[in-house]
C-alpha cells in the first residue's frame, strides 16, 4: 500500500505528490548549500497519434517502454517521475548546466533510436525536454515545475524533439 500511494501505478516511478516533496528537498539544499539541482520536463510528442490510433493498451505500452529508455539515460540518484499522461519529469541532482543539457540530448536520442511498434504499424517517437535551475531565486516547486513546462512547450513550438532551457523571456512570451 505504502509505494502504490507514493508510486504511478503504470510505470512503478514516483508520483506528482513523491516527487514535489523530492523537489522541495532540493530547494532546501540549494538555499543551505548553494548546490546545483535541475528540473527537467519532458512531454512524448507522438503520444496523442499512438493512443488515438491503435487504443490505450499501446499507449500504455509505449509509456512503459519510454520508462525504460528514460531510466536507462540517466544517474542511479536522479528521479524520474510521470506526471501523467504523457508528461515525465526528471530532477537532475548535483548537476550543473552543461551536464543536464547533455543529459537532455542523450535522453532526445535514445528516445528517438527506440521505434515503436504497434500490430506491424511502426512510429517514430520523439519527445520535446524542458530545462530549468534549481537554484534560491525559485520559491517553491509549483514555479519550477511551471517554467519547465514553459520550456517544453517552446521545444514544442520550435518543432518538437527539442530540448530548451527555460529563460525569464519563456515565461514573458506565454
Amino acid at each position: 500500500y505504502r509505494f502504490l500511494r507514493y508510486h504511478d501505478n503504470l510505470t512503478n516511478l514516483v508520483n506528482r505528490q513523491e516527487f514535489e516533496s523530492r523537489i522541495d528537498r532540493a530547494l532546501q539544499d540549494v538555499k543551505r548549500n548553494r548546490d546545483t539541482h535541475v528540473l527537467m520536463f519532458l512531454d512524448l510528442d507522438q503520444f496523442k497519434v499512438v493512443n488515438d490510433t491503435c487504443g490505450h493498451i499501446a499507449g500504455d505500452e509505449l509509456l512503459v517502454r519510454t520508462t525504460k529508455v528514460l531510466k536507462s539515460q540517466i544517474r542511479e540518484r536522479d528521479t524520474l517521475a510521470r506526471l501523467g499522461g504523457d508528461e515525465f519529469v526528471i530532477l537532475l541532482e548535483h548537476c550543473n548546466k552543461q551536464e543536464a543539457l547533455e543529459t537532455a540530448h542523450r535522453i532526445r536520442n535514445a528516445v528517438k533510436a527506440s521505434r515503436f511498434l504497434w500490430l506491424g504499424n511502426p512510429f517514430e517517437i520523439t519527445i520535446s525536454i524542458g530545462l530549468v535551475e534549481i537554484n534560491e531565486h525559485v520559491s517553491d516547486h509549483h514555479e519550477l515545475l511551471s517554467c519547465a513546462d514553459i520550456a517544453c512547450y517552446a521545444a514544442k513550438d520550435h518543432g518538437r524533439n527539442g530540448v530548451v532551457w527555460f529563460t525569464p523571456d519563456d515565461a514573458e512570451r506565454r
